[in-house]
């Protein structure tokens, strides 16, 4: 397998897809929710927290977002499909309590479907110099 890195929109850091073409203009507003949810998931890890409090920041933030995406009287639906960690070298799922200094390379991946479209995302945490040279 070639990794390599995930070409993004310049103005809201979305993963392009052809998906995205079924986003309403509501959706796009809010179809950079997994990418956010999964920085923040990415910020705890690096700061030290078990893999367990990592998804559960990440979920937080996708439950507000939705809760603010009403607020503001957007017609979308957010709906988390899942977020996970993943060792990048065998894909078996991490234990909750997995810490960053416990694992050389990790996959953390999620799926939320806005509306009807299921985008997806990835970000490699880690000593991603070994996949990416």
């Amino acid at each position: 397998m070639h990794i390599i890195p995930t070409a993004r929109d310049p103005t809201d850091g979305l993963a392009l897809s052809s998906r995205n073409a079924y986003l309403t203009p509501d959706g796009r507003k809010v179809a950079a929710t997994l990418r956010h949810a999964l920085q923040a998931a990415e910020a705890a890890w690096l700061s030290g927290l078990p893999k367990a409090e990592c998804i559960a920041r990440a979920i937080t933030l996708i439950e507000a977002r939705n809760i603010q995406a009403q607020s503001d009287g957007l017609n979308v639906n957010i709906r988390l499909d899942y977020l996970e960690m993943n060792d990048a070298s065998t894909f078996e799922v991490l234990e909750p309590q997995i810490r960053r200094d416990d694992i050389e390379l990790v996959i953390l991946s999620g799926a939320l479907n806005v509306d009807k479209t299921r985008l997806i995302d990835n970000i490699l945490l880690g000593n991603t110099e070994k996949v990416l040279g």
